[in-house]
């Protein structure tokens, strides 16, 4: 009886563990200069911007990074493991209206910004496969419950 408690404990442990999405969104870029020439090995400052609603609403999250490109030009980043500006990237409200992702550049490294764009966010794999995730149902009685986590696990 005890192994079986010390299974299911552990078990449970795992999911409960497993049960959040990353606390991040990988973004990837080419950078180029205004003559389209690549910058390469170049330091760069990035900043991202989440505004509510609309491409100009209300800022819920900004933050900046400090980093350089690679030898091909390419920035590697993660949204949410920056330097935090305004807002807490985890405290978020996904659930309520659009989100709209305005991303910044100064290919100097400085805080003289270029606007490359704003883009409303949609959905990822995480998001979409949690539609048909199922229900969590428990079945049985006293000591001897089950968790039925549905299709998805």
């Amino acid at each position: 009886m005890k192994n079986i408690l010390l299974a299911l404990f552990c078990c449970i442990s795992f999911m409960q563990s497993n049960a959040q999405a990353p606390q991040g969104i990988p973004y990837q870029s080419i950078i180029r200069n205004g003559s389209g020439n690549l910058l390469i090995n170049q330091s760069v400052q990035v900043r991202f911007t989440i505004h509510d609603s609309t491409m100009n609403g209300n800022i819920v999250y900004q933050e900046t990074h400090s980093t350089s490109t690679s030898t091909t030009a390419m920035l590697i980043l993660t949204i949410g493991q920056g330097t935090p500006i305004t807002g807490n990237f985890a405290t978020i409200n996904w659930g309520n209206g659009a989100k709209f992702m305005q991303v910044e550049l100064d290919a100097n490294g400085g805080n003289n910004y270029v606007d490359l764009g704003t883009q409303q966010m949609m959905s990822v794999p995480y998001a979409l496969y949690s539609n048909s995730a199922g229900e969590v149902k428990q079945k049985g009685s006293n000591s001897q419950t089950l968790i039925y986590l549905g299709d998805g696990f």
